[in-house]
C-alpha cells in the first residue's frame, strides 16, 4: 500500500505565495493612499485654519470701527476711512477702531489704533500704527495674515447699494464686503456690518 506523504506541492506553495504577495501589495496600497489622504486634510485645516484667523482679525477690527478723522503732520486729512482700488495685487483699506487693550493704561497711548489690510507680494498683510494720528514718516507694524493669497477685492454697502469705490468723506459705509481670491482657485467673500449700521 503506497502512503501519500501529507504537505503542499511546490505549485500550491509557489500560488499561495503570489496570492500573499498581491494581498501585501494591495494592503501597502490603501495605506499609502490613508497616508496622502490624511496628509491633504491636515494640510487643508491647516488652510482653513489660517483662512479663518484673518477674517477673525479682520472682523474683529472693522466690528470696533469709529469715524475718527486722523490728524498727522499738516493737521486733520478728514478722511476716517481710505480705501483705494487696486489695479494690480488688489484693493486695501486703512481705519481706526476702538479696543485696543491698555490694561490700567500703563501704556502712554490711547485705546484707539490705525490699522490697514493690504496685499503685498501674494500676502494678505495687516499694518497697524502705534497711534491713531499717524505722521508723514512713521511706518508701521506688519503683521503676516494669510500666504498664497491672488487678489483682495473690496466693497462698500452705502444708501441701499454696493460700491466699488468708498468716497464717503468723514462718514463710514454701512457694511464692507472683503473678497479673497486664493492660489487653490477659490474666491472666499465676507461681508461684515459696521458699528454705524447697527
Amino acid at each position: 500500500m503506497n502512503r501519500r506523504s501529507a504537505g503542499f506541492t511546490l505549485l500550491e506553495m509557489i500560488l499561495a505565495l503570489a496570492v500573499f504577495a498581491l494581498l501585501s501589495l494591495m494592503a501597502n496600497r490603501l495605506l499609502l493612499q490613508g497616508l496622502e489622504l490624511e496628509q491633504f486634510s491636515a494640510r487643508h485645516a491647516q488652510r482653513l485654519a489660517q483662512i479663518q484667523h484673518a477674517f477673525t482679525l479682520l472682523e474683529r477690527d472693522t466690528f470696533a470701527m469709529r469715524p475718527r478723522t486722523v490728524r498727522g503732520s499738516e493737521g486733520f486729512s478728514g478722511a476716517t476711512l481710505v480705501a483705494s482700488e487696486g489695479r494690480s495685487d488688489g484693493d486695501s483699506l486703512m481705519f481706526t477702531h476702538s479696543g485696543w487693550p491698555n490694561p490700567g493704561d500703563q501704556l502712554p497711548r490711547s485705546q484707539l489704533q490705525r490699522v490697514g489690510y493690504r496685499l503685498a507680494e501674494g500676502e494678505l498683510i495687516r499694518e497697524y500704527f502705534d497711534y491713531p494720528d499717524v505722521p508723514v514718516s512713521t511706518q508701521p507694524h506688519r503683521q503676516r495674515l494669510l500666504a498664497d493669497v491672488r487678489g483682495l477685492r473690496l466693497r462698500y454697502w452705502s444708501q441701499g447699494r454696493w460700491s466699488r469705490q468708498w468716497q464717503g468723506g468723514e462718514g463710514l459705509p454701512q457694511a464692507i464686503e472683503v473678497a479673497l481670491t486664493l492660489d487653490e482657485g477659490g474666491t472666499v467673500v465676507r461681508r461684515f456690518l459696521l458699528p454705524e449700521a447697527r
